[in-house]
């Protein structure tokens, strides 16, 4: 059993493998990710009967005579003249692109002619080096910024834990909070205003 959207699928497959006469011409075609191209059966209006197009699993059916159209391609960077479905447009190619494209076209006097495109999708030079380097230096970056940033934190540390005997020591400046600068001019003036308190009134 089969559904009624495989029918005219099944149909258009039953015509082409009834076809007795085939000529059958073979491209292989490389292009970058990112540009586009043409495949064009390269046949006249005249004595054309049938045009399909498929690739893997996807199929594009065109009828001359009842000017009947039949498709599955889901991809939006796959596009097929409407005026006369001869060429197929392949525009942005991603590497889901690749694969055998084939285009049977029938006719009233040769049977079936198939040309077939061999599309293979690669990288730009470019992008291949730069994407394939990248995480080694990454990981270098990072673990030069680890080397750099794991010293700084320990002599920091080290630093802030230094006693102010230590710093006298090592020819530092003792830094005095400005609380206790307060208290020893307070401490001060009160021993200086008690010793003139006990000399006033004699008392030692």
């Amino acid at each position: 059993m089969f559904s009624l959207n495989q029918a005219p699928l099944l149909c258009v497959q039953l015509l082409v493998m009834g076809q007795v006469f085939a000529v059958i011409d073979q491209v292989d075609h490389m292009l970058y990710r990112g540009d586009s191209v043409s495949l064009d059966c390269n046949i006249s209006k005249e004595n054309t009967t049938q045009i399909n197009w498929t690739k893997d699993r996807f199929l594009f059916a065109y009828l001359v005579s009842t000017n009947l159209t039949f498709s599955n391609f889901t991809s939006p960077r796959l596009r097929i003249d409407q005026n006369f479905p001869s060429v197929l447009n392949v525009s942005d190619a991603q590497h889901e692109d690749a694969g055998l494209y084939t285009c049977d076209v029938v006719t009233k006097i040769d049977g079936s002619r198939t040309t077939q495109w061999n599309l293979t999708v690669s990288e730009k030079p470019g992008e291949v080096s730069s994407s394939w380097y990248f995480p080694y230096i990454l990981a270098a970056v990072i673990g030069l910024l680890l080397c750099c940033i794991a010293p700084a934190v320990c002599l920091c540390r080290k630093l802030r834990a230094r006693t102010p005997e230590q710093n006298l020591e090592s020819g530092g400046e003792v830094v005095v909070p400005q609380g206790s600068r307060e208290r020893r001019t307070n401490n001060k003036q009160r021993s200086q205003y008690m010793e003139r308190v006990n000399s006033i009134y004699d008392v030692y």
